[in-house]
């Protein structure tokens, strides 16, 4: 693989990873449903979609940039 790829894949998995996290993880951004599982996670994922996923990039970006950080250490 690639360093490009490599990094693309981190920052796709950091973005998704956190976006998750931040709609089961933190309590200001769940929801109070009661509904069945399936019903449940997608309406966790449409809430407040617009900060959760700005919240995300920038995780995302981060968590990418780390390997670019340590290699020009070197």
């Amino acid at each position: 693989m690639r360093k490009p790829a490599i990094l693309a894949a981190i920052f796709f998995l950091g973005v998704v990873s956190s976006y998750v996290g931040l709609c089961y993880l933190v309590p200001g951004l769940r929801i109070k449903l009661a509904a069945d599982t399936g019903t449940y996670f997608v309406e966790s994922l449409r809430h407040m979609v617009l900060l959760k996923s700005m919240i995300s990039l920038a995780i995302g970006a981060a968590l990418a940039g780390v390997p670019l950080l340590i290699s020009k250490g070197k």
